[in-house]
């Protein structure tokens, strides 16, 4: 997604949502999400988008595919990224789509069916914190549609008017198997070069060597009190062609994972230590760092 905010990118996942992924890639290749708008965004839930367009200072319509059905399996956990939907019958979903800015399982996984989550931002998320931290408008009596509550913007706090370029635009969307990430062990553009990996909100991604191998794991967040506790995405679980400059190291006699250094926003800290605490669930606690 090319946007005038910046670029972010989704992975799919087809396994789990084929038919919402189809519909999805559907509305891509047909250009369909060109010039269409980010319209609504709720601070530490979601940014929505795919529903309307601004061409040529007129705002208009995504044309509109057949409704498909709900495929809800995976959690709105922050960073995926699901279909909305009319509240009233779970196979509504159509082009609208919207990106989790939070862990919104609790409500989301649990009303109409349940929303269907078919990717994730991959690169970019910080690009989508920024749109979300905007400020927002009500346009719903300007524009006569009441999709435009909460419409973000870049004008600034108390101007009375905005102009067609200070709205959210999707320049262009458009496929690619190539993910175009420098170093796919950081979740944002800015993140420091001092550290191996970063911590995303609710997840790292990191190389690690267990018993020899090398792998790219990934380590989501469970819950944060009293201390840290994460568990290993087992999909996310790949083996590695070749050996990283630097990685983490697991050791399989004490069950404690090591990491050289994590970015935790603008700082790093060094020698994270985890100590696996539940070896079915693969569940890793936090027991230490270094500032």
């Amino acid at each position: 997604m090319e946007s005038n905010q910046g670029d972010f990118c989704m992975e799919l996942f087809p396994d789990t949502a084929p038919q919402t992924v189809a519909n999805f890639l559907n509305y891509v290749e047909d250009g369909d999400f060109n010039n269409s708008l980010i319209h609504r965004s709720e601070p530490n839930f979601v940014i929505q988008g795919g529903g309307f367009t601004l061409i040529n200072g007129v705002f208009g319509f995504v044309p509109t595919d057949p409704a498909v059905i709900n495929e809800f399996s995976r959690s709105n956990l922050r960073g995926t990224v699901a279909m909305a939907k009319l509240g009233s019958d779970p196979n509504s979903a159509t082009s609208q789509w919207f990106v989790n800015t939070a862990n919104n399982s609790a409500n989301l996984d649990n009303q109409n069916g349940g929303f269907t989550v078919f990717a994730e931002v991959v690169l970019g998320m910080d690009v989508v914190d920024s749109i979300n931290a905007l400020r927002r408008v009500n346009l719903s009596s300007a524009l006569g549609n009441s999709s435009f509550g909460a419409t973000p913007v870049t004008s600034p706090e108390g101007a009375t008017n905005v102009a067609l370029d200070e709205f959210v635009i999707i320049n262009r969307a458009y496929t690619t198997n190539t993910l175009p990430i420098v170093n796919p062990y950081h979740c944002s553009k800015d993140s420091t070069t001092e550290a191996l990996t970063e911590f995303c909100g609710t997840y790292l991604t990191f190389p690690v060597q267990v018993q020899g191998t090398f792998y790219s794991a990934r380590l989501d967040l469970q819950s944060s009190q009293p201390v840290l506790v994460f568990t290993v995405d087992k999909s996310k679980l790949s083996a590695l062609t070749e050996a990283p400059a630097e990685f983490a190291g697991f050791s399989a006699s004490t069950g404690q994972l090591t990491i050289p250094s994590v970015g935790v926003g603008s700082n790093v800290v060094t020698n994270v230590v985890l100590q696996l605490t539940d070896q079915p669930s693969l569940t890793f606690t936090l027991v230490s760092f270094d500032k």
